[in-house]
């Protein structure tokens, strides 16, 4: 059996977000990620009533290990584990700073986790009238625990539903959504999300992409991986 073993690293994605106004602290800017894994068949997600992520926009930056000490402290006095990392945000042409929260349990949880992250310390940017579902690219930083299926494939051993390739190259996220594009329309099976990202993994930063989808299948991942190896190399000879 492949061992497990932990990294950190980050990821880049394009998602759909609403700003709350309703359960929430007073004056307060909080987006809820409305439409999670936008690549994978929406209509197996939309029974799914509870926050799968919330973002608390901050007035400032916060310190990677200031937001896990505390998030580890709230848990301690919570009925449930919440699991709060650093991202950040660009909205239209704005670029926030927020906590990325998961494990509330549901919306009414909300202003109760915002009061205890207030209580040690952490000030929110006033609320902004935004209406309707928005487009923003979020980046989020976050620990994972990791088994090698293969070489440059991982399974995700907390988040079962998610595996990553590695890549070997570095690309801004226009040329990844116009390479996901392509191969999306030249795959055997489309119905899977992914996201950019990098793993600071043995000594340096490894390129990855992760992938969303539940039971996929190791032949897929390698499709998958295969494809996008083919498609990168056009752009780097």
């Amino acid at each position: 059996m492949n061992k497990t073993f932990e990294v950190t690293g980050y990821t880049t994605k394009e998602e759909q977000v609403n700003a709350l106004s309703q359960s929430i602290l007073k004056n307060t800017f909080v987006l809820d990620i409305c439409h999670p894994f936008p690549g994978y068949n929406r209509d197996k997600l939309e029974h799914l009533t509870t926050p799968r992520g919330i973002l608390f926009v901050t007035s400032k930056e916060y310190e990677w290990n200031k937001i896990l000490r505390t998030t580890k402290k709230i848990s301690g006095f919570l009925e449930y584990d919440i699991n709060g990392t650093y991202s950040n945000v660009i909205l239209g042409n704005q670029f926030y700073h927020a906590l990325r929260v998961k494990g509330i349990p549901s919306y009414e949880e909300i202003p109760i986790v915002q009061h205890a992250y207030q209580e040690e310390g952490f000030q929110f940017m006033k609320s902004k009238s935004l209406k309707g579902d928005m487009t923003a690219v979020i980046k989020v930083k976050k620990f994972y625990v990791l088994e090698q299926i293969e070489e440059g494939i991982y399974a995700d051993k907390i988040n079962l539903d998610m595996n990553y390739i590695l890549i070997d190259r570095e690309l801004n996220w226009e040329l990844f959504r116009k390479i996901t594009q392509k191969i999306k329309n030249n795959i055997s099976n489309r119905n899977f999300d992914v996201v950019l990202g990098a793993f600071y993994m043995d000594m340096s930063m490894k390129e990855m992409i992760r992938i969303y989808k539940p039971n996929i299948s190791v032949e897929l991942l390698r499709e998958i991986k295969l494809l996008y190896q083919k498609e990168i190399v056009k752009y780097f000879l």
